[in-house]
């Protein structure tokens, strides 16, 4: 059997959720059955659709824990489409596996990396199994005297009152634009984050 897994990973703000809306479109439109999946935890949205910042939107089926995922499984599913997989437990990898054994194709988008800029819940892993991915950047929305850095942005800013997050701060802490913005490694900042240990 030949494994089918994409993974569409990157900040906030850089276009994920909407790449995978057109994947979804594009097996529909050959006839394919797709099931979309969330976590339940992901309420900026309507609970049960999926949505892009862009205004795209998809029905989903909102999950409290990876293996909900096999158990609305349907028979005659092609493709899985799963959405901010970076907030699912750690059995999300096992279930992406037995998908995969069924012979279902699974395209997952989430955030590779997490306000602290360090990797995601399962992601490391999750992108380590897949055949093919694709890293959107967002653009840096720094101002600096009036001015947008605008260059290619790859983490994700957490802001609490208009200030960093500090790096002890609960890695989940669900928002949109009000509390983060996307910034280039040299404008994204963590207070507290402890630094490399070189001997």
């Amino acid at each position: 059997m030949t494994e089918k897994l994409k993974g569409i990973a990157g900040s906030m703000f850089a276009g994920k959720t909407e790449m995978l809306l057109k994947e979804i479109s594009r097996a529909e439109y050959a006839g394919k059955k797709v099931q979309v999946f969330k976590p339940a935890i992901d309420t900026r949205w309507e609970a049960g659709s999926i949505s892009s910042h862009s205004g795209g939107s998809h029905e989903a089926t909102p999950v409290n824990n990876s293996y909900e995922i096999i158990e609305y499984l349907n028979p005659d599913t092609y493709m899985v489409a799963i959405d901010e997989i970076q907030f699912f437990d750690a059995g999300i990898i096992d279930v992406v596996r037995f998908l995969l054994e069924e012979d279902i194709r699974v395209i997952f988008a989430g955030l590779s990396l997490d306000f602290r800029a360090e990797p995601f819940g399962p992601m490391p892993e999750l992108l380590a199994l897949c055949d093919d991915i694709d890293r959107p950047t967002a653009i840096c929305n720094q101002n600096i005297d009036g001015q947008i850095c605008g260059e290619e942005a790859t983490r994700t800013q957490r802001l609490i009152n208009g200030r960093p997050a500090n790096y002890d701060d609960p890695i989940v802490l669900i928002g949109a634009s009000q509390e983060y913005q996307a910034r280039c490694p040299n404008h994204h900042k963590v207070p507290g984050k402890p630094q490399p240990k070189i001997k």
